[in-house]
């Protein structure tokens, strides 16, 4: 039999790595923050919003916007009214159906049936 408490050490050992571990997450999360409230202080400073300012690894790029589409909205601005779509006309679904139902037609593969190979051999051959 095993010694009483032994069962005890293995689990404070394992209670500490877990703490090890949350610690030093915990010194990395603190060394981000500081380096964070140091990056804003200097924003502060130099008088550039935060926003402006490009972080060492992100590159600037420009904001695209895309083109508004009015397709079911009616709007009552001039300008808006120019940027407004056409209505859409309906695609003509009879073509379509034509198309797939001449596809579907089966094709003969044979076309002429030869009644000698179709024909029973004799039993005694």
């Amino acid at each position: 039999m095993a010694a009483p408490g032994v069962g005890m050490e293995a689990a404070g050992e394992a209670e500490g790595l877990v703490l090890g571990r949350l610690e030093e997450e915990a010194l990395k999360r603190r060394e981000r923050l500081k380096a964070l409230r140091q990056r804003t202080l200097q924003n502060k400073e130099s008088g550039e919003p935060e926003s402006k300012i490009p972080r060492e690894d992100e590159e600037e790029e420009p904001v695209k916007h895309r083109e508004i589409k009015l397709r079911n909205y009616d709007p009552e601005d001039e300008e808006l009214k120019k940027r407004k779509l056409p209505p859409a006309k309906p695609a003509s679904v009879e073509d379509t159906v034509k198309e797939q139902l001449e596809a579907a037609k089966p094709e003969p593969i044979i076309d002429e049936v030869d009644l000698a190979n179709l024909a029973p051999r004799k039993p005694d051959w």
